[in-house]
């Protein structure tokens, strides 16, 4: 993993940016990159040196993201952390956080006073969640398509 280490950052540094903490995006990255389906605990703590409770409020923060899944395998006691791209790759997970957000942002439309300025950016944002809506399954259908198309070729 320490081949990785420079690309860890980088690219922690990126998820960092879309809003993960510093650790949390940091493990993110390292699971993408680990050699093997699924880290445990103990080498996330190790490889990033910092505090059992840091990386254990990460994985919290991932796992309820569903961005990390943890799985044990055989029945032993060791929780192994991986990227969920099923979550990520899902359109119907995806389609029911627009809508989850969607309702988010018509409830306090509706109850929020504010202005006309936020009405209108809150309206437009509530377009834009509706839109997504529609167009996801659209997209993930053209994407499902892409991949049978590569698969055919050998790609």
């Amino acid at each position: 993993m320490e081949k990785y280490r420079d690309k860890i950052e980088q690219h922690g540094r990126t998820m960092e940016n879309m809003g993960l903490t510093p650790v949390a995006a940091r493990v993110y990255i390292y699971l993408m990159f680990h050699d093997r389906p699924g880290a445990v605990f103990g080498e996330i703590v190790d490889y990033f040196k910092v505090s059992k409770s840091a990386v254990s409020n990460a994985l919290k923060m991932l796992t309820s993201a569903e961005l990390v899944e943890a799985i044990t395998i055989g029945g032993q006691r060791k929780r192994y952390f991986s990227v969920n791209f099923k979550c990520i790759l899902n359109e119907e997970a995806m389609t029911k956080k627009m809508g989850v957000m969607c309702d988010l942002l018509r409830d306090v439309k509706d109850v929020q006073e504010v202005g006309a300025e936020f009405t209108r950016e809150i309206g437009e944002a509530i377009l834009l969640y509706e839109m997504l809506q529609v167009e996801i399954p659209i997209i993930m259908e053209r994407w499902r398509k892409t991949i049978a198309l590569k698969k055919e070729k050998g790609d």
